[in-house]
């Protein structure tokens, strides 16, 4: 083999050595990327109209997220056009080319995850089933018997503020809420293809039910403390 193309074949090693990690790199982004601002914009919608039917004691059907029309594609290319020109290239030049490739599907990763889904039957049922429980639970959180944790859950507050014979039935719709609401956070992340995504959707929420709460709800600091809206 004369020297110039020894060095023609480890400068495509090198560049096969490139695309390998920029695959790896763009797995690596799918797995961990979490979209914080699109998970609070739709718990901000959900808790909004969550409370919403709950003042007015009446169901409302849950509306799915506007999803916007997907763009145009232009007609499928073959692969062979441009496999032929990159074997023609130099080294570098087919490094850059894999680099910008690489970049491009890392972006178009970060995009396609910048909204969420939630229009899936599952979560359109949770979300239904939290509306329903929102409105029975609506007098306790005016009475300040119940109020959020800050974990995105209820639990009471002041179990004076119902009599007696209504703290059975009270516990046992403050256990049902809470599932409805877990059943909830869990939906979203199924229907996004990450369950493992529950735990942040939660925290999210969290916020939102607090953020949005009416005027008199009470609810729990991190650190535990009772404070009202």
């Amino acid at each position: 083999m004369t020297k110039q193309g020894w060095l023609k074949t480890q400068g495509w090693r090198s560049v096969l050595a490139l695309g390998l990690l920029m695959a790896l790199s763009a797995c690596v982004t799918v797995n961990i990327y979490f979209p914080a601002a699109a998970a609070q914009k739709l718990a901000d919608q959900v808790v909004g109209e969550v409370y919403k039917a709950a003042a007015k004691g009446a169901l409302q059907a849950p509306v799915a997220p506007a999803v916007s029309a997907p763009a145009p594609t232009a007609p499928a290319r073959s692969a062979a056009p441009a496999m032929n020109s990159l074997s023609m290239a130099s080294p570098y030049h087919a490094a850059s080319y894999l680099l910008a490739m690489g970049f491009s599907a890392i972006s178009g990763t970060a995009e396609a995850a910048a909204n969420l889904n939630a229009s899936s039957p599952g979560v359109q049922s949770a979300r239904a089933q939290v509306e329903a429980l929102a409105t029975q639970m609506h007098p306790y959180f005016v009475s300040g018997a119940v109020g959020y944790t800050a974990n995105g859950q209820v639990t009471i507050h002041d179990a004076a503020a119902v009599s007696l014979p209504q703290r059975a039935p009270l516990n046992g719709l403050v256990s049902s809420y809470n599932q409805a609401l877990s059943n909830l956070y869990q939906q979203i992340a199924d229907a996004n293809g990450h369950p493992e995504w529950a735990g942040q959707i939660q925290q999210t929420f969290a916020q939102a039910w607090i953020s949005k709460a009416p005027a008199g709800y009470w609810y729990q600091s991190p650190s535990g403390q009772w404070q009202k809206k």
